[in-house]
């Protein structure tokens, strides 16, 4: 059973199904850093006490089954453990090969931590048919797990309510290479310039330009990651018109410059 592989299970609360399990310490001297650990499952361990980017993404660390490795986090973290033969029949809808992971980093939408949440209230009430809904929220955490180490990070706040709103934000994230205005977007939802920035901001707590800008960086990100292209090149390609105004757009979401955001990818 996974919950086995945890000396002091009182240092834990503990959620647990055949292929997965959430663990959260409630005694922070128990989550050691310094230890090694080696488990025959997935450990992704989600750290809620760093959100240093402020995109609405935290910082979680893969490590694959039977790998050594030491525990890359704050003590303020969920653990997650996922059956091997369960996530690799998941990841290879994505990709026949899957590679070793060791402490590999990788961005997770806070988000995302609802549904962690979710889980667990459902599994500590014990609710009817709560197995089948279980099973639900496995599925849907172990695939946006897959889909962030492809770097797709979902944001449950742009998810609009609003289908105008949604509309626009759909044409922003196809077309975020290209030059988009606020009248552009007006023309594409069929609103006023008004209309579109006061419902865009309700439902998302932003302005249309201000969601581009983020769907763009979030791009560079993913760019910056890639060694073989120039960051003037990253610049042009996620619609920036040029490589300052990209760099102060960068700084002011990331606080790293595009550079340092690489060398750090690069280490």
């Amino acid at each position: 059973m996974i919950t086995d592989i945890f000396e002091d299970k009182n240092a834990y609360d503990c959620y647990v199904r055949e292929k997965f399990g959430i663990f959260v310490p409630i005694i922070y001297d128990s989550c050691n850093l310094s230890e090694q650990y080696e488990y025959p499952y997935y450990e992704i361990i989600i750290d809620f006490n760093d959100n240093s980017e402020k995109i609405h993404n935290y910082r979680a660390v893969i490590t694959s089954p039977n790998i050594s490795h030491k525990r890359k986090g704050s003590k303020r973290c969920y653990i997650i453990l996922i059956e091997k033969e369960y996530f690799e029949s998941r990841y290879r809808m994505y990709n026949n090969e899957i590679p070793k992971y060791k402490e590999y980093e990788f961005d997770f939408c806070s988000d995302i931590l609802k549904t962690l949440n979710t889980f667990i209230f459902e599994y500590s009430k014990s609710m009817r048919n709560s197995e089948v809904t279980l099973d639900a929220q496995t599925e849907i955490v172990t695939h946006w797990i897959i889909r962030s180490l492809f770097g797709e990070t979902l944001d449950m706040r742009a998810v609009a309510s609003d289908y105008s709103v949604a509309r626009a934000q759909h044409y922003m994230e196809q077309h975020y290479m290209e030059h988009i205005t606020v009248k552009k977007l007006t023309e594409i939802v069929c609103m006023s310039e008004t209309t579109l920035n006061r419902r865009f901001k309700k439902e998302t707590g932003i302005t249309p330009i201000e969601y581009l800008i983020d769907v763009r960086i979030k791009m560079a990100k993913l760019m910056l990651k890639r060694m073989d292209i120039p960051i003037t090149e990253v610049a042009l390609n996620c619609g920036f018109g040029n490589t300052s105004h990209f760099s102060s757009c960068f700084i002011k979401k990331v606080k790293v410059s595009p550079r340092e955001y690489r060398n750090r990818w690069a280490e």
